[in-house]
Parts: C-alpha cells; structure tokens; sequence
C-alpha cells in the first residue's frame, strides 16, 4: 500500500514539473484531469459552456457553470433527470436562492446569472446530496431548462 502512495506521489509531482517546465498553468491541467469525469455525469452534446470553477475551492467549494445545448432530447432519454414536478419547482428554487447567498460570500455573484423565476414543472433536474449533512452542505445539481436549452449546474460543498 505505501509503495501505490510513493508511486501516485511521484507520478503527481513529475506531472507539475512537466508542467512548470513546459510553462503550463499547473492548477489547470490538474483541473482538466480531474474533470474527465465530471462530464459523464450529465448528457454529450452540449455546443457551449460557461465554466466558472471555484478558483480558491479545495475543501470547501462553490462551481456554476452552463451547457448549452441544441436540443432537450439528451435529457429526456436521460432516466438520471426527473421532471421537475416530481420534487416541486419551490424545492429546485430553494438549492439556487442557497446557492446566491454562496456566491455572494464569496464575492462571486458577477460569475452568476441564474433567474429562478425559470423554472418549470416540465424541466429536468438531478441532484446528488451527501446523506452525511443537512440538505444544503453538500449538493450537487443539474438543471436543464427545455424552454431554452440551457443546463445549469451548481455545485456546493461548504
């Protein structure tokens, strides 16, 4: 086990050396490696995106970003996303309005644009929370407005 340690250790600092090297911004390389993932976890095909990552996150973090997309039909295939009438539009609403209040603590509101007044019981939502606290400590969400093609996604863990 110490020997898997010492390797992934190694292996990590050889990568911010190379990119030190190369004259490569390190955060960012790790940031797309650690990404990849991130992706599967909502539908291919979006023709754009708005990315704003908290910069100073680590342990504690706040990220809203927006995909767009051509049409709704990723999302209705995808059974991950429920309708929003299935968990109520003042649900939905209250994870953004926390989310606002993040954002503004952190002085990040310019990075910020989403208008709860959006949302519609035909829209499609998924949320992770982690069972371990209240129910705005940690969540993740995934909105997608059908009206506008838009997926919004909010993610804080504070």
């Amino acid at each position: 086990m110490k020997a898997r340690i010492r390797t992934a250790c190694l292996m990590l600092a050889v990568l911010l050396c190379a990119a030190l090297l190369c004259g490569c911004d390190a955060s960012e390389m790790l940031n797309g490696i650690v990404r990849r993932p991130f992706y599967a976890k909502f539908p291919s095909g979006f023709t754009a995106k708005e990315e704003h990552f908290d910069p100073n996150g680590w342990m504690d973090y706040t990220d809203y970003c927006k995909y767009f997309y051509p049409d709704a039909e990723g999302f209705k295939a995808d059974t991950r996303f429920k309708p929003v009438s299935e968990l109520g539009e003042e649900s939905i609403a209250g994870y953004f309005e926390n989310f606002r209040g993040w954002m503004e603590a952190g002085g990040r509101l310019s990075e910020y644009d989403f208008d709860p007044a959006m949302i519609s019981g035909d829209d499609l939502v998924r949320i992770e929370t982690d069972p371990r606290y209240t129910e705005y400590d940690d969540y993740t969400l995934w909105f997608f407005d059908c009206e506008t093609c838009v997926m919004y996604y909010i993610h804080a863990d504070v």
